[in-house]
């Protein structure tokens, strides 16, 4: 009995490994999905923004000398700076003076409701991780 248990269960692991994708980004493969006027671009690597609950994984590419005005977001997101710096402030009314620079390597949490904005002085990518139900609500 046990012989048979440990065969369906190893079966089951080369099944499951045999069907992964091996998915990879660089910044310069990154297949943007928006592009908004002021420069910033924005991508979902993987997962679905819309589905509630759902992981999701996100790009986001600002070049030099833009800021992005205060907003919120529905969703908590852990995010990585990747290439750059990112200048990031909390609160309602934007303040530059009050941002942080965080640089490449630099990972921090934006909780979900909390009003912030950011900047970068050159260009800058960052990656985050969140749950699907992603909505954005601009405070300015």
């Amino acid at each position: 009995m046990r012989y048979t248990l440990l065969l369906l269960v190893t079966f089951g692991v080369v099944a499951a490994s045999d069907s992964l994708e091996l998915r990879i980004w660089s910044p310069e493969t990154i297949v943007w999905q928006r592009v908004d006027p002021d420069g910033t671009k924005y991508a979902v690597l993987d997962g679905d923004r819309e589905k509630a609950g759902a992981p999701l994984t996100y790009a986001f590419w600002m070049p030099g000398g833009v800021w992005v005005k205060p907003h919120t977001h529905t969703q908590q997101a852990h995010v990585v700076v990747v290439k750059g710096s990112i200048r990031l402030g909390y609160g309602a009314k934007m303040d530059r003076a009050k941002a942080i620079e965080m640089k490449a390597g630099t990972m921090f949490i934006v909780r979900a409701g909390e009003p912030h904005f950011e900047g970068s002085d050159g260009e800058c990518l960052i990656i985050g991780t969140a749950l699907g139900g992603w909505k954005t609500k601009e405070l300015e």
